[in-house]
């Protein structure tokens, strides 16, 4: 009798149909119906999740309910654990806009056209292309840290764009200059300066937050 090859699973019978046995990505023993009663049929079902599992895109029923926000969760804890400055813009850049857009949803679901109406909705916004992309920038190392976790909780990370930038910023208020600008000036614009000046967004950026937004942001100057 040939011995079967390592890694190739197996296919047996229950009544009249043909179920396939092999080992997923995890190394876990996965037994699943093929709903086929043809060997051949059944053959060429588990060919195809061997497959998946050999370009890691495997079905996964616990990866598949991972959603973007525990991906952010994460992200946000290697940037505390690991004292990076950068904390509170990224911070800004998940809770103002990336957390809207993908907020609640299932990694799994991200794909290009996802990613491509989140640049098109920021660009309409009048966000620079720079900006975008570090909103990106952040959104792929969330998969990047999920994916490189033990056990990982993306088996995928989605084909990022990259914008053209030709948006370079001048005009950075010094502290003499914001003191005077702010001086008697209410607490909503003394906010929108703040932000600007702190994460360097553009006016259209900044007209277009949220009163309720300004609480997950520290405006400290």
């Amino acid at each position: 009798m040939k011995r079967r090859e390592k890694g190739t699973g197996c296919l047996y019978r229950r009544g009249k149909v043909w179920w396939m046995k092999y080992y997923d990505s995890r190394g876990r023993a996965r037994q699943e119906s093929t709903r086929k009663t043809s060997k051949s049929d059944a053959q060429a079902v588990l060919n195809k999740a061997l497959g998946k599992k050999a370009e890691g895109t495997e079905d996964d029923p616990n990866l598949k309910a991972i959603k973007i926000d525990q991906l952010a969760e994460d992200f946000l804890r290697d940037y505390r654990i690991n004292g990076k400055k950068s904390i509170d813009d990224v911070e800004a850049r998940w809770e103002l806009h990336l957390k809207p857009f993908f907020g609640g949803m299932k990694a799994s679901n991200v794909s290009s056209q996802q990613l491509a109406r989140y640049v098109d909705q920021r660009q309409q916004e009048g966000a620079a292309n720079a900006t975008v992309n570090r909103e990106l920038a952040a959104l792929k190392r969330m998969f990047n840290i999920g994916q490189q976790s033990t056990p990982p909780k993306v088996m995928r990370v989605p084909r990022f764009p990259h914008l053209a930038e030709n948006n370079v910023r001048t005009g950075f208020l010094e502290d003499g200059q914001y003191d005077k600008l702010v001086e008697g000036a209410e607490v909503w614009f003394r906010a929108l300066v703040a932000c600007g000046r702190s994460y360097g967004w553009r006016v259209q950026e900044l007209l277009s937050m949220r009163v309720s937004q300004l609480g997950t942001l520290d405006l400290r100057t």
